[in-house]
């Protein structure tokens, strides 16, 4: 097995609990991600021989071009540069915030405060509705 940068190094030490004592639990996890390991570098290798490919044929490019398709050949019909996306984005955003905040202002209407309270207030009940009969 080859250890690159996207696999798990090696144990270099057996884990240990104490001086000399095995650790069951860690030694089976261990065992389990070497059998990981193994499987997919066993995946690894089938899969590369079933790629996925196309039914359509498959273009040859002219003699002596060596390329089917350059990129100059189909350039992207709307392209914008960092500065100028940056800048209608924060325009945007810019007048989607400013629009929310006259709409709350000057053209939402504005609750009418709530009327002073009666104080005698001769419709009100005698006993509350929803109070507990303690009868």
């Amino acid at each position: 097995l080859k250890w690159g940068p996207r696999r798990l190094a090696p144990p270099t030490t057996k884990p240990t609990i104490a001086a000399g004592k095995q650790c069951p639990a860690i030694e089976m996890f261990f065992s389990f991600v070497r059998g990981r390991q193994a499987a997919a570098v066993g995946h690894r290798a089938t899969s590369a021989a079933r790629t996925y490919g196309t039914s359509l044929p498959i273009p040859n490019p002219p003699p002596g071009t060596g390329a089917v398709f350059h990129s100059r050949m189909q350039p992207p019909k709307y392209s914008l540069s960092n500065p100028k996306w940056f800048g209608i984005f924060f325009a945007m955003n810019v007048g989607v915030y400013s629009g929310h905040y006259f709409y709350l202002r000057f053209l939402m209407r504005q609750n009418p405060p709530n009327p002073p309270r009666d104080p005698e207030n001769t419709g009100a009940p005698e006993k509350h509705m929803h109070a507990v009969d303690d009868e």
